[in-house]
């Protein structure tokens, strides 16, 4: 094969403070790209060692996450997801739990995730009992998920003036909206499980941190795999299955996953994403035209997410509801994951 080169993903960049005043060029520009590619990168315009900055609490975030990450896997089970409450909103998934990159595979990523809901709660502070390393960062953890919230209402209000989009996430509604800080411990071809395999987001946006390579997505155009490049100063975000609905599918929710970047071992990769969701009793129209409530499509989600690879081939719903492709579940090939040209950013 030609060329060895890895594919780039071709993404529009936005500026924060420009969505906030209301600059024309701005709004249209996200609301192409989330149109066309359900991804965009989005300047946030602050110093990463501004106090008072999200870069401050993402980091923060991390440096709790390194630590719970240390402890050993008994301590960490303490605090298993699937066995502190039915909605995976908040405690420890281990790595190996969900299908993975391929059909012989499980995924290679563990992680814990800190509900919005309990953690934002003025009235009943202590109702979500943390692990000691992020206990230590409650109330800065409670302004970074105040913060990330803000931001992506600010996103709602430039794709739709009308208020019908943020009129479905109010802060003070209870939601599935979470921050999932999460560990790759060996992100390699050489790791038999490894990665994130191919899906769609559940929810309405993904606010994503990181600085490792590894995150791919699918292009539409071309139906060709491209890596996404971490960018100083900028969050990377994606539309999720319940815009994409809620906007009747004028919003494309993208596909993506998490794999080796050819001829790199990526030894203990973090990440960190908020996900924001619609309220719970908030209601959408599917693309087979069934109706759902929030809270519903993520529960049937996160259980084809803890299917085997296999069991999601072989049920065609459970891979439209992974990928939005019937049949389809973007398994990693390898082989042929190095080959194309690099592509430069658009900034319209």
């Amino acid at each position: 094969m030609a060329g060895h080169e890895t594919l780039t993903a071709t993404l529009s960049t936005v500026a924060y403070g420009g969505l906030v005043q209301g600059h024309a060029d701005e709004l249209a520009t996200l609301r192409r790209a989330f149109s066309e590619d359900g991804f965009v990168y989005l300047d946030l315009g602050e110093q990463e060692g501004d106090p008072g900055s999200v870069f401050h609490g993402i980091e923060a975030v991390f440096t709790s996450g390194a630590e719970f990450f240390s402890t050993s896997l008994d301590e960490k089970m303490r605090y298993d997801v699937d066995a502190i409450g039915p909605y995976k909103l908040h405690g420890y998934k281990p790595a190996e739990r969900n299908g993975g990159i391929a059909e012989n595979k499980k995924d290679g990523v563990e992680a814990y995730v800190l509900p919005r809901d309990g953690i934002c709660d003025n009235d009943t502070p202590e109702k979500i009992h943390l692990p000691p390393a992020f206990q230590g960062q409650r109330a800065l953890i409670k302004h970074l998920l105040d913060q990330l919230h803000s931001i992506g209402l600010v996103l709602l209000k430039a794709l739709d003036n009308t208020g019908s989009l943020t009129s479905r996430h109010r802060p003070d509604k209870t939601s599935t909206s979470c921050l999932g800080v999460l560990r790759y411990p060996s992100l390699s071809a050489r790791t038999m499980h490894t990665g994130q395999g191919a899906h769609t987001d559940v929810g309405s946006l993904t606010i994503l941190f990181c600085r490792e390579r590894g995150l791919q997505v699918l292009d539409p155009r071309t139906e060709q795999w491209r890596y996404v490049e971490p960018r100083a100063g900028c969050a990377v975000i994606n539309v999720g299955d319940s815009l994409r609905f809620l906007s009747g599918g004028a919003l494309r929710s993208s596909l993506h996953r998490v794999v080796p970047y050819p001829g790199v071992d990526i030894q203990d990769r973090a990440s960190c994403a908020y996900f924001m969701r619609p309220e719970l009793d908030s209601e959408f129209v599917d693309d087979s035209g069934r109706r759902w409530a929030s809270l519903h499509w993520h529960m049937r989600k996160y259980r084809v997410y803890r299917s085997s690879a296999h069991e999601q081939k072989r049920d065609t719903a459970s891979s439209t509801i992974l990928t939005g492709k019937p049949s389809f579940l973007g398994f990693w090939e390898e082989e042929r994951s190095a080959v194309g040209r690099s592509v430069s950013e658009d900034r319209s």
